[in-house]
């Protein structure tokens, strides 16, 4: 005995469901997107300014807090001529034997429109390096 199914149509409702559903993630792609570039942006900042965080980790108290103090203020004017307007940003530095770090705390919102609704993300990007003399 055979048994006969009949072919499903092109347009059903699972098909409907799985395009509405692909709708659905490419409007959240495209309304946060600009808030993933700010956070990569902030990351980039950060790294550049690694390196001078490092060297002055190597020298003495006072000069490294007269380099963190140029730092903060430097990162923090290049996080604000890319775009953070949180007024609450936070530039912190964190240096040890081990590693050096740099981290900044910031809310960037995400405007949804069709809903015209926004979200506030909390986004901490760091930047981390090895503190060791390097010995050649």
């Amino acid at each position: 005995m055979v048994t006969k199914y009949k072919k499903p149509r092109s347009i059903n409702s699972t098909s409907v469901m799985l395009l509405l559903m692909l709708g659905l993630g490419v409007f959240v792609i495209v309304c946060t997107w600009p808030v993933y570039l700010l956070g990569s942006r902030a990351k980039g900042v950060l790294l550049d300014a690694l390196p001078a965080l490092y060297r002055g980790n190597l020298r003495s108290d006072e000069t490294a807090a007269s380099v963190i103090k140029d730092l903060n203020k430097g990162i923090t004017q290049e996080l604000r001529k890319l775009g953070v307007k949180d007024p609450k940003l936070e530039v912190v530095f964190s240096r040890s034997k081990k590693e050096v770090s740099i981290e900044a705390h910031f809310v960037a919102p995400a405007f949804f429109p069709v809903i015209n609704k926004s979200y506030d993300f909390h986004l901490s990007p760091r930047a981390v390096t090895d503190a060791a003399r390097i010995k050649w």
